[in-house]
C-alpha cells in the first residue's frame, strides 16, 4: 500500500504512486503537461483507447487561447525569433490556415484541425516523437535518458507492454502507423483519476505555470492565461460606478477623441490590455468611447501620445475621491477587486498626493508593464 500526497491530497492504494508523482519532473518542453492533461480529460469522457491523433488535436486546442490571445511562448525561439516548440508552431500555422476567434470553442478548433490535417501533419509528427513514451520514464528508471531503446519504437512499445501490469503503468501503447498508434488506459488507475481529477489537474497546472513562467519572464498573471476567462470574473461594477460619480461632478474627456464622455454611455477600457495584464486594477482602467473600444481590442495605445492624458484623468478621478465622501465610499468598494496590488494604495492613491507625484508614480509602475507587453508581441493601436 502506498500513500500519495499532492498539495494536501492523501490517497492510499496499490498503484505505483511514487512513479506517478515524478511523471512531470525535469521537463525540457511543455509537452508532458499538455499530454497528461489531454489524456485525463479524454479518459474522463469515457474513452479508454485513444489515438495519438486525438491526443494531439486536444493539445493544440488547449494551447490555442494562450498563444493567440496572450502571445505566450511555449518553448524556445531560434536565432531569427521563430517558435521551435511543436505545439506553438501548430497553433501559429493553424491561425494562418483559417480564421478562428482567439476564444473559439474546443469543438470549433478541433474541427479546424481535422479540416487542415494534411497541412499540420509535420507539426503533429514532431509532437508524437517522444512525449508518449518519455512521459512513462519515471516508471522505467532502469532506462537511462540516452539509452538507444528510446528511438527504437517497436522495442520500446514491447518493453512498455511487458511492464504494464508488473509496474502498474497508467497506460500502454498499441502499435500502429504514425498518429494512429493508440493509448490503452490501465483500468486500475480509473477510480483514482475519477476521484481526484480536480487535485491532479491543479497539480498539472502548477507545474505548467512554473514552466511557462520560465519561458515568458516578466509576463504577469500566467495562471489567468491558460484558458478563456468568463466575463463575470471581470469585476468592473464599482469602477464604472466610480467614473459615473466623477462625471456627475466634473466633465471627463475621452483621451483619444477629446470628446466629453456621457454617463453610462462608455466602455471601461484597460490601458495595457487585459489579455496581457490579466487583472482589473483601477490604475490601468479608464472610461473610453464605446465606438473606439471595439477597434482597440487588445492593442497598446501610443505611450508618448496618450499616457499623460490617461494619467491626468486618473488624477482627476482621485481628486474627486478625496473631496467627496460619496466617491470615497465607492472607491473603498473597489478595493476588493480593483486595488489588489499593494503599491497602488501605498504610493499612488494616498491622501494629499500632488499631481506631479501621482503622475510619476503611475508612470514608474505602468511603463514597465507596457514595455513588457510590447516585447511580448502586443501591437500598437493607431487610434483614429
Amino acid at each position: 500500500m502506498i500513500e500519495m500526497e499532492i498539495k494536501g491530497l492523501k490517497y492510499v492504494n496499490e498503484l505505483n504512486m511514487e512513479s506517478f508523482i515524478h511523471m512531470l519532473d525535469d521537463p525540457t518542453e511543455c509537452y508532458k503537461f499538455y499530454w497528461l492533461s489531454a489524456l485525463l480529460n479524454i479518459f474522463l469522457k469515457g474513452k479508454t483507447e485513444i489515438t495519438f491523433d486525438e491526443m494531439i488535436n486536444k493539445m493544440i486546442a488547449d494551447t490555442w487561447y494562450s498563444v493567440m490571445e496572450y502571445h505566450l511562448h511555449l518553448g524556445p525561439r531560434n536565432t531569427s525569433g521563430k517558435a521551435m516548440n511543436g505545439l506553438e508552431k501548430a497553433v501559429i500555422k493553424l491561425s494562418t490556415l483559417c480564421e478562428l476567434d482567439n476564444d473559439a470553442s474546443e469543438e470549433i478548433i478541433i474541427g479546424a484541425i481535422i479540416e487542415h490535417d494534411n497541412e499540420l501533419h509535420e507539426e503533429k509528427m514532431q509532437l508524437i516523437k517522444n512525449v508518449p513514451y518519455r512521459l512513462l520514464s519515471s516508471f522505467m528508471p532502469e532506462i537511462g535518458g540516452n539509452d538507444k531503446i528510446w528511438v527504437k519504437r517497436k522495442w520500446l512499445i514491447k518493453y512498455i507492454d511487458g511492464l504494464y501490469y508488473e509496474k502498474c503503468l497508467p497506460y500502454k501503447i498499441l502499435d500502429g502507423v504514425g498518429l494512429q498508434k493508440k493509448i490503452i488506459m490501465n483500468d486500475k488507475w480509473g477510480s483514482f483519476f475519477y476521484d481526484n481529477y480536480i487535485t491532479i489537474k491543479g497539480w498539472i497546472e502548477l507545474k505548467k505555470i512554473r514552466y511557462l513562467q520560465g519561458k515568458n519572464p516578466g509576463v504577469p498573471g500566467i495562471i489567468y492565461k491558460l484558458e478563456p476567462q468568463n466575463d463575470k470574473y471581470r469585476k468592473l461594477k464599482y469602477v464604472r460606478k466610480l467614473w459615473n460619480a466623477v462625471m456627475d461632478i466634473n466633465p471627463v474627456f475621452d483621451i483619444y477623441t477629446n470628446r466629453e464622455l456621457i454617463k453610462d454611455n462608455y466602455d471601461v477600457d484597460h490601458f495595457v490590455p487585459w489579455s496581457y495584464i490579466a487583472n482589473d486594477e483601477l490604475w490601468n482602467l479608464m472610461p473610453m468611447d464605446s465606438s473606439l473600444n471595439a477597434s482597440k481590442k487588445n492593442k497598446l495605445p501610443i505611450w508618448n501620445k496618450y499616457f499623460n492624458l490617461f494619467a491626468e484623468n486618473q488624477f482627476k478621478m482621485f481628486e474627486c475621491v478625496q473631496h467627496y465622501e460619496k466617491l470615497h465610499d465607492i472607491f473603498k468598494s473597489c478595493q476588493r477587486d480593483n486595488l489588489v496590488v499593494p503599491w497602488s494604495l501605498e504610493e499612488l492613491y494616498i491622501d494629499g498626493c500632488k499631481k506631479d507625484t501621482f503622475l510619476n508614480v503611475l508612470e514608474k509602475n505602468l511603463r514597465p508593464v507596457y514595455d513588457s507587453a510590447k516585447m511580448q508581441g502586443f501591437g500598437i493601436w493607431l487610434s483614429i
